[in-house]
């Protein structure tokens, strides 16, 4: 059934009330585009509320809504879908206030977990159900639930399961990783893959990723799916050189791994033409906290540049923006843009920024 009750429009200096601090110009700038909102997820520690804003930057309008108990948030299509914490039901909240259970994907009393990943255009998902018995079970759709079809994936022999780690745009190819989730994870404050693979949805066939597997290390595709890249360090102990492959071709270069006592890598993020990749990398001090840091690798001028000094904070990289010449951040305390060849660091919004989508068409 759905539910309305949560949406609330918010009226007037909205801009003010969710991006405190905020430059207004940038944020409009982003979103400026008749039609086009820009969605923001809000978390109240204090209170434990988890709002949703679906912003219009040229009217200064916002729908709220309220997305309590959720993990995951993710754009798909013309709306967020997340995850309930307690229940493990998957949702879906869009821009007219409507929320409501996912129509198409679900988690049922038969399965052990549901992982998804959207297409970096946002306009596909694929999705693994694992079930209770163990076995993975593979799926791919258009957000609005057309072409919703089973991958002929085979799946692994328990207590392996597949894991969705990327969709490339238009539906073309699926990247997912083998893993165990019996064995305790890798030392490491990032999400790392050994065995990747891919799926050729167009063929129906399995497509041969290079030298896989490969260290315990990140991983990183380009939106259409031809860039490969993967940090690699022997044992997953940095610091890290990055492998590039273009699929297309097959040909490979590999960065060095830079002179920097970096133990550990990952968030690792593509431009959307492959050229420029950026990451995280962390080491532990002798008091046992840890330092991070972010590093831009160039594969045209086949070099490794630290553009984020070490700092206590952990920045997730988000995007690339202004050409190239500018990273979006998130961290904790919201998100930041990051002039990667000055360093200047601005925070730009208490909130996190997802991404901007259409408009839900009423009816």
């Amino acid at each position: 059934m759905r539910n309305t009750a949560a949406a609330v429009i918010v009226v007037g200096l909205a801009v003010c009330v969710l991006l405190a601090g905020a430059p207004q110009e940038w944020v409009q700038a982003q979103g400026a585009v008749p039609g086009w909102l820009d969605v923001f997820i809000e978390h109240n520690a204090d209170t434990g509320a988890t709002n949703i804003y679906y912003m219009d930057a040229l009217s200064g309008l916002s729908v709220v809504v309220s997305a309590d108990n959720g993990e995951r948030f993710t754009l798909a299509g013309t709306y967020v879908m997340y995850q309930k914490v307690q229940s493990g039901a998957i949702m879906r909240a869009r821009s007219d206030g409507t929320l409501e259970a996912h129509p198409f994907i679900r988690r049922t009393s038969d399965d052990r977990s549901v992982d998804w990943v959207t297409s970096p255009d946002h306009r596909a998902v694929a999705w693994v159900r694992v079930t209770t018995a163990g076995g993975s079970e593979t799926f791919a759709a258009w957000a609005d639930g057309r072409g919703l079809r089973q991958l002929t994936i085979p799946s692994p022999a328990p207590p392996l399961v597949i894991t969705p780690v990327a969709l490339a745009d238009d539906m073309t190819t699926f990247f997912y990783a083998i893993t165990d989730p019996t064995q305790p994870p890798p030392d490491t404050p990032y999400p790392v893959y050994e065995h990747l693979a891919a799926y050729d949805l167009l063929a129906g066939e399995a497509v041969a990723l290079p030298q896989e597997p490969n260290c315990p290390c990140g991983a990183a595709i380009s939106p259409d799916g031809r860039i490969f890249v993967r940090l690699e360090a022997p044992g997953g102990q940095g610091p890290f050189a990055l492998h590039v492959w273009d699929l297309l071709p097959r040909a490979a270069i590999v960065i060095p791994a830079p002179d920097l006592p970096l133990v550990w890598a990952g968030d690792l993020l593509l431009n959307e033409s492959g050229t420029l990749a950026v990451y995280s990398a962390a080491t532990q001090q002798a008091d046992g906290t840890r330092q991070y840091a972010l590093l831009v690798v160039d594969s045209v001028t086949v070099r490794q540049l630290l553009v984020l000094g070490q700092t206590p904070e952990r920045y997730w990289p988000v995007a690339f923006i202004d050409d190239d010449t500018a990273l979006l951040l998130h961290n904790d305390e919201g998100t930041y843009k990051l002039d990667w060849a000055s360093g200047d660091l601005l925070r730009v919004s208490g909130a996190l920024y997802l991404g901007a989508i259409t408009a839900t068409v009423p009816g």
